[in-house]
């Protein structure tokens, strides 16, 4: 099969699939699509070098082919989709799937009791209110309850586009403008790093493999453990949760 009838993509409407192993049988890709064979989609020819693509190839070496599975179909709308999906990322664990991120829609995805505790507990503070310097590390798109300690700071630090050299490089008093760096998921700071030095992606120890541009940067720190804005959740100048831009970093101050 190559692709749903017409009538079925109208069926569907908005859905979430999975492309399975069919030797293991194990899913190793989520999605959702709209109406549309884009489930189909990943199955054609592709110079995409991913983990998902490497995966099908080695279907394909061993003479087998994905089996594409509907998980959810006839959804109410595309938020319903992007809420499905991240739950079922969630669910199976994102180092379990070649998906690169956790999908839309998960500031309310899978957490343990303790953290969701902590988030609604977080005191609020408006970032005018706050008088350091800072740089923001927005992970919700890469943040899990099953990543380890290194893989929460390689998330943190890791591959961010288009950092100005002049937060890279120590000023004429020998330090850098942004010394310390907030990790944030849903708005909460959830670590705080010492900031000792910028480098090009890719060219340090890592628990994630670095691929694309070469204006991505990466930054080697230290875990500060009681920092006084850890558990904080950050607000902005109107009291609204503060959210990440389209970079994924910002700056206070």
């Amino acid at each position: 099969m190559k692709k749903f009838s017409f009538k079925t993509t109208q069926a569907l409407g908005h859905y979430v699939y999975a492309l399975v192993d069919p030797f293991t049988k194990e899913i190793f890709y989520v999605g959702k699509a709209s109406s549309n064979n884009r489930a189909f989609d990943h199955l054609k020819p592709s110079k995409e070098e991913s983990g998902k693509t490497e995966r099908i190839k080695n279907i394909r070496a061993q003479k087998g082919e994905p089996i594409i599975e509907v998980l959810r179909y006839g959804l109410e709308s595309k938020d319903a989709a992007f809420e499905v999906e991240a739950a079922i990322i969630d669910s199976l664990g994102i180092d379990k799937l070649t998906n690169k991120v956790r999908g839309h829609g998960i500031e309310k995805g899978r957490l343990r009791l303790a953290e969701i505790e902590r988030m609604y507990e977080s005191a609020p503070i408006r970032k005018d209110q706050i008088k350091e310097k800072y740089m923001l590390f927005f992970i919700s798109q890469t943040y899990s309850t099953q990543l380890s300690e290194m893989e929460i700071y390689d998330s943190t630090r890791q591959f961010w586009n288009n950092v100005a050299k002049s937060n890279r490089i120590v000023n004429e008093n020998g330090k850098l403008n942004y010394p310390i760096a907030l990790s944030i998921y849903d708005s909460v700071v959830i670590r705080v790093y010492s900031i000792v030095g910028w480098y090009n992606a890719g060219s340090t120890f890592s628990t994630r493999k670095s691929k694309g541009p070469n204006n991505r940067f990466e930054f080697v720190g230290n875990l500060i453990d009681n920092h006084p804005l850890l558990g904080k959740k950050l607000m902005d100048k109107s009291g609204r949760p503060l959210r990440a831009n389209q970079q994924g970093y910002g700056y206070i101050n």
